[in-house]
């Protein structure tokens, strides 16, 4: 079995946790993290840089508690932003930094390195996030090279949403969903989320599969008012709509 040196073509980085070889994380000369599902070794699943300084090398498990400590990320950097890694990310957070002036709650389903809650919460102090997703190692990589620090439920999207409804109705101002290549809100999600969201809470929904763009639009059309969709990146859609809301009160 390759390393992820070997399998990724970068100076240091780690796979696999335990029996489940899907999680690989690449460490760039300048510091950069990516997180990748090595069952689709194109599709980036997350992005990020941490604090100055040099990169560490090292290649291996990411389960190996040398590679582990060599890897550790101990805070992010994002003094220059990160639009140039995760363009579609920066255009999902707008809204919600637009409201930064009061506390806001977020549920955000799929966390990857967790990049959009870490940046939602050192831009925005006052933000609660709760962050969804349905892989125990995806989270194990955020914490240990991502510096991600927030609160994460393990489930799948769709029984969180479900079991969310029942016990935290009109708990959230907002809804953000970046999750697989194959994975988009269904009716019965949608209506969940309806649920969860407080009066004119918002609906985020970042899509990598074009070819879900159109149908998934006349879906938020029939719960959400104001959807709108954005291709902001080749192959990403960002969906936005708002629960009991008319078409301009969404801040573009």
């Amino acid at each position: 079995m390759p390393g992820a040196h070997e399998l990724l073509d970068v100076p240091s980085g780690c796979r696999g946790y335990g029996q489940d070889e899907t999680v690989a994380v690449t460490v760039s000369a300048d510091n950069v993290r990516q997180m990748v599902d090595t069952t689709r070794p194109r599709f980036l699943q997350s992005a990020m840089r941490c604090t100055a300084g040099p990169a560490p090398q090292a290649h291996g498990r990411c389960d190996d508690m040398t590679v582990r400590a060599a890897l550790h990320c101990k805070a992010p950097d994002f003094s220059r932003g990160f639009a140039d890694l995760l363009p579609y990310a920066q255009r999902i957070l707008h809204p919600l930094i637009h409201n930064c002036g009061h506390q806001q709650d977020v549920l955000v389903l799929g966390l990857g390195g967790g990049t959009i809650p870490t940046y939602l919460k050192e831009s925005c102090p006052g933000t609660h996030v709760l962050a969804v997703d349905n892989n125990s190692d995806v989270v194990r990589a955020a914490r240990d090279f991502f510096a991600y620090r927030g609160q994460a439920l393990v489930q799948d999207l769709h029984h969180a949403l479900a079991d969310l409804s029942h016990k935290r109705p009109q708990s959230f101002d907002a809804v953000v969903t970046d999750v697989g290549h194959n994975i988009k809100l269904t009716r019965q999600d949608l209506q969940n989320v309806l649920k969860l969201l407080k009066p004119s809470g918002l609906v985020v929904e970042n899509l990598s599969n074009p070819a879900y763009a159109a149908d998934q639009l006349m879906l938020y059309k029939e719960f959400l008012g104001g959807a709108v969709s954005e291709e902001v990146s080749a192959g990403n859609h960002i969906l936005f709509g708002r629960s009991n809301a008319a078409p301009q009160t969404i801040e573009q």
